[in-house]
């Protein structure tokens, strides 16, 4: 996953509003009364939340799995005079030297991790790089979106440059969506393809809270993405917040 992806990612998240999704983790910030100075973006992927962050004067550091996606994200940031470290881990085994003050992992980075051990392995890590009463923020794509927006769903993407056809599918017994992407990406007159495979895991919110509470997070909450309101039957994506226990 992430490979010749992450070099036409941005234009296929052209339409994202990485600024405004940076004011509502302040305002999540201000609602749970902290002001970090130090920022861990895990499943960073090509930088832009983590650039965006840095560029509001956090000490921000990016971790992500792909050496593809971070070659794309610390060219980003050099390009914009930011020196940002950027660090290729798997989440579930984060080495880092010093404790943060929040954890971000934005635009459904969770999803990717497909079981309850490993998802108690990625909280458990973050609970031991959080400085008490640091806060963790991340998103998922819900139940909702992954079992009937996209799952046994056939969907297809096209602009002038890049052309994708998702072919989908959704174990209901796993709850596992599995996404056969192929992708044509205009060079010229012509048109190069490759194709990726990406597998998401479907959670319902309280599957979400109990691995939480498993591993010590305290002051949890979930909210319709870009709201502090309840998700409602067919959000599609859910904001979570929680908070090492001081």
């Amino acid at each position: 996953m992430y490979e010749e992806f992450a070099y036409i990612y941005d234009m296929m998240m052209d339409g994202v509003d990485y600024p405004r999704w940076a004011d509502y983790l302040e305002e999540l910030f201000f609602h749970y009364k902290v002001s970090p100075d130090s920022i861990l973006d895990l499943a960073c992927g090509t930088g832009s939340m983590t650039i965006n962050m840095a560029g509001r004067d956090y000490k921000t550091t990016g971790i992500d799995g792909s050496e593809d996606m971070l070659f794309v994200a610390q060219e980003k940031a050099r390009k914009r005079g930011l020196r940002i470290p950027f660090i290729c881990q798997d989440i579930r085994d984060i080495e880092i030297h010093k404790r943060v003050d929040a954890v971000l992992i934005v635009c459904d980075g969770l999803n990717y991790i497909t079981s309850d051990e490993d998802l108690d392995k990625v909280f458990s890590n973050i609970h031991r790089i959080l400085k008490p009463g640091g806060v963790l923020l991340f998103d998922i794509s819900s139940y909702y979106k992954l079992s009937t927006v996209l799952g046994d769903n056939i969907l297809i993407e096209d602009d002038h440059k890049i052309s994708c056809l998702w072919q989908n599918s959704f174990d209901w017994e796993e709850d596992i969506c599995t996404m056969d992407l192929t992708f044509f990406v205009r060079e010229g007159s012509l048109y190069r393809r490759f194709d990726e495979t990406h597998i998401q895991k479907a959670y319902r919110p309280s599957d979400i809270v109990d691995r939480l509470e498993k591993n010590d997070f305290v002051n949890i909450n979930y909210y319709d993405f870009l709201t502090l309101d309840p998700p409602g039957s067919q959000s599609q994506r859910i904001q979570f917040a929680a908070r090492r226990k001081s």
